[in-house]
């Protein structure tokens, strides 16, 4: 009985991915799969822009992005990019990781910037694709401050 319950859960989760539609059954594949990327932990303005402010005395300032994508039951790769980073050793590092993968529908990555961005509005990029192989994509722009100044 255990097994057979086991089963069904692998099955019913390979068919379920933001509610998909089964390919199998239906000609069409439908998906109420998105992407929103949030964060959280820094202010938001009337315009959109978040805005992480700089920590005097660090070499660098983090801050944790999120990425729902309404796939609850289905674990997807998020790719993440940016439009900013530095050059270290003669190779160039992003503000943000590369990839990550969803938990109950959210995956987080690390913005981090350093102090040569004060004054910089930096655009983040993310995207993945679904079961139906749509890609999902979004952006947020974020606003390096110093309140020193």
């Amino acid at each position: 009985m255990v097994k057979k319950s086991i089963l069904y859960i692998f099955i019913y989760t390979l068919l379920v991915g933001c509610n998909t539609q089964n390919p199998l059954i239906n000609s069409g594949c439908e998906t109420d799969c998105y992407l929103d990327i949030e964060a959280p932990s820094l202010q938001l303005d009337e315009n959109g822009y978040y805005h992480i402010e700089w920590l005097e005395g660090y070499n660098q300032t983090f801050s944790t992005l999120d990425a729902s994508t309404g796939s609850n039951f289905l674990v997807q790769k998020v790719y993440w990019n940016c439009d900013s980073g530095i050059e270290y050793g003669g190779e160039f590092v992003s503000c943000v990781n590369p990839a990550s993968y969803t938990d109950n529908g959210v995956a987080h990555t690390v913005l981090a910037v350093w102090e040569e961005m004060i004054g910089d509005t930096i655009t983040v990029y993310a995207g993945y694709y679904d079961d139906c192989s749509n890609e999902h994509k979004d952006i947020i722009k974020v606003i390096v401050i110093d309140n020193e100044i």
